[in-house]
């Protein structure tokens, strides 16, 4: 008796059940689809969120400062750059907001149809659609004053865990500076070209005035002098006179032809400056309605019961769990069966 109870016993059981070899194929298997490198871009876990600032070689697209209109109908860009370093003092903020998420699902083409109707439910536009089985994308824009309730009612379409967020925002307060500069650069042209025109106009009346003052004078001159008896000498004066006055009226013809060209120029200038003007505010509103518009992209990707398990069992917690049960499993086999 005293020998049997020191005889050491085995650990392997006499017979090993389906349930632990099954258990322990599990464990192994796990834990290579684990370890593989291509597996481990499972759905992400949680939720991310970026922001990110202005920069100009930051590739996102926004409007440029509107430009002057030539003559022949083509821009001209006094700041063909805005300035990136914008001075601290002026904190103003331009946001323009871009939205992109993407979710996982088991229906994609479902919760596609969902997320088409939360946009337009939120006065929002779809730019574009596309779903499959597989994999389904939504892109949208919609107004930013409806933007965070809009984001609280999109993210609660999955939990937490089947959804990452990527968010970049841009100043665009150097465009918005640029404009303001072109538009005091318009606002200044347009004044001089008026004031250039106001003062064309009024030496031109001073002139014609003068000439034609000159002219009645001569004229005058050549009624009083025509009724007196004509002498060589009367003669000689009255063609003097009458030649003084034909010189007048050429030059009264040559300033008013003169002033006609110069006057259509004077107004070309400001209609140049007027419509410079225009195309600045139209620029500036367009800025604004920018900023005033959230863009964003939904992807939807379709996901295996595999990948859900591992957004609640990330790394190598599944194979240890089949780990843990084989192991309990290979004890149980031990009292059942007995040992070697």
């Amino acid at each position: 008796m005293t020998d049997n109870q020191n005889t050491p016993r085995k650990f392997w059981p006499r017979r090993v059940s389906w349930l632990t070899i099954v258990l322990t194929i599990l464990a192994i298997g796990t834990f290579v689809a684990v370890a593989r490198p291509s597996m481990r871009y499972a759905v992400p876990m949680g939720t991310s969120v970026g922001v990110m600032e202005d920069s100009p070689n930051s590739g996102v697209s926004y409007p440029t400062a509107a430009g002057a209109p030539t003559r022949d109908g083509s821009l001209y860009y006094p700041y063909p750059y805005p300035n990136p370093d914008v001075p601290v003092t002026d904190t103003r903020e331009f946001l323009k907001v871009y939205y992109n998420t993407s979710m996982s699902t088991r229906d994609v083409q479902g919760l596609t149809r969902r997320v088409e109707t939360t946009v337009r439910g939120y006065d929002g536009r779809i730019d574009q659609q596309s779903s499959s089985p597989k994999y389904g994308s939504v892109s949208f824009a919609l107004p930013q004053g409806k933007y965070d309730a809009f984001r609280a009612e999109l993210e609660s379409l999955v939990p937490s865990r089947f959804l990452t967020i990527n968010i970049s925002s841009q100043n665009l307060l150097p465009q918005k500076q640029n404009i303001e500069e072109q538009q005091k650069q318009a606002d200044t042209t347009l004044s001089d070209y008026k004031t250039a025109r106001q003062k064309l106009v009024n030496a031109h009346a001073s002139k014609v005035q003068s000439l034609q003052s000159q002219i009645d004078a001569d004229t005058q001159q050549l009624v009083t002098l025509r009724a007196q008896t004509e002498t060589p000498q009367l003669l000689i004066q009255i063609q003097s006179v009458s030649d003084n006055v034909a010189s007048l009226k050429k030059q009264l013809v040559n300033e008013n032809a003169s002033y006609t060209l110069q006057l259509n120029e004077a107004d070309r200038n400001i209609k140049y400056a007027q419509d410079w003007q225009k195309a600045v505010q139209t620029q500036d509103q367009t800025l604004l309605d920018n900023v005033a518009t959230v863009n964003g992209t939904v992807s939807i990707q379709w996901i295996s019961y595999w990948n859900i398990a591992r957004l609640y069992l990330p790394d190598y917690w599944i194979p240890f769990i089949f780990a843990v049960l084989a192991f309990f499993s290979l004890l149980f086999d031990r009292r059942r069966f007995g040992t070697l």
